[in-house]
């Protein structure tokens, strides 16, 4: 079989490896899974694909996404037993890895969607993605991910990675403030991922529950699943989306990504029509010197299978041709 490279997702419930044609796509029926608790490695896992794909041997161009954060020799993925290292890999197949944050990679799946994939929110008009700009990508699932893309005049794509799910939480009210002091009570600083997560929709409404005495619940999908008969699940959902919108609004001053935000990821989907509500429009514009720049933003969102994949298959491919 003639691959130009292999492309794999390293994540907590384990690893995902494919093959990669020239032109940087897919190569239809290669992914392969394994389970977290088949290895310790990257390297075991890519033997295996070696033998499950019958190759006489593996390319040399590997691209990795990766659930953590993608820098030192030796990376770790956090909440399970696999290990990567850059420099065995590059041992093994002859050339160093591109490794990069799993959301900077679903990132670069984005530079490619077609729009019409993409689905307005609200009343807003959708991000011209294909257009000179700045966007921000925040993703919203068990974690908070953000990333910025930018597109220039020329064409030319750059994705910036970030930690910004882990920047502290400026609550824009007193009662999102005294809600997420007794949440997260002795926890400084409070950062946007405690509240803007799936655990974190967990802890807003336990503290609601503990406050109202109302049952609790230990799965995040109970809970949006019951946000149309349930009055305290609809509070719940309501506060995590008034959460996200205020750290989006923050990020979008922060990164001045004026042209975009476009959301992802499997709670924001649950969560679609209270996210998309006026009253969330007015919480991301705000009150503040740029409410009406902010008001005019353009929002989406888009849900992209294998996007981890797709993207670190971009990226390899883009960086091989600078």
């Amino acid at each position: 079989m003639d691959a130009a490279g292999v492309v794999g997702h390293v994540g907590r419930k384990g690893l995902r490896l494919a093959l990669v044609d020239s032109a940087g796509a897919i190569v239809p029926d290669t992914t392969r899974r394994y389970a977290a608790e088949q290895g310790a490695s990257v390297s075991g896992a890519l033997s295996a694909f070696q033998r499950d794909m019958s190759l006489r041997r593996l390319p040399e161009r590997l691209g990795l996404a990766v659930a953590g954060l993608a820098r030192g020799d030796v990376i770790s993925i956090t909440h399970t037993r696999w290990l990567i290292s850059r420099s065995g890999l590059q041992a093994m197949l002859g050339l160093p890895p591109l490794i990069l944050n799993d959301f900077e990679a679903e990132a670069w799946a984005l530079t490619q969607a077609n729009l019409t994939a993409f689905q307005a929110v609200g009343s807003s008009r959708i991000p011209s993605m294909d257009r000179p700009g700045t966007y921000c990508v925040i993703g919203m699932t068990s974690g908070l991910g953000v990333s910025v893309i930018s597109r220039d005049a020329a064409g030319g794509v750059h994705v910036l990675a970030t930690e910004a799910g882990h920047s502290g939480f400026a609550p824009a009210s007193s009662a999102m403030a005294e809600l997420a002091s007794r949440a997260f009570r002795g926890t400084y600083p409070i950062v946007a991922e405690h509240l803007v997560s799936a655990a974190g929709l967990l802890a807003i409404y336990n503290a609601l529950a503990a406050q109202k005495a109302g049952r609790r619940f230990d799965r995040p999908e109970d809970i949006t699943r019951l946000a149309s008969s349930d009055p305290l699940a609809r509070q719940a959902c309501e506060t995590l989306c008034e959460a996200f919108w205020t750290h989006a609004g923050s990020l979008l001053l922060t990164y001045g990504a004026w042209d975009g935000v476009i959301l992802t990821g499997g709670l924001a989907a649950a969560l679609r029509p209270m996210i998309a509500s006026d009253q969330m429009h007015r919480v991301f514009s705000g009150t503040g010197k740029h409410a009406r720049q902010l008001a005019s933003v353009p929002r989406a969102m888009i849900t992209m299978d294998d996007a981890e994949l797709i993207g670190i298959a971009k990226a390899l491919h883009t960086f091989d041709r600078r």
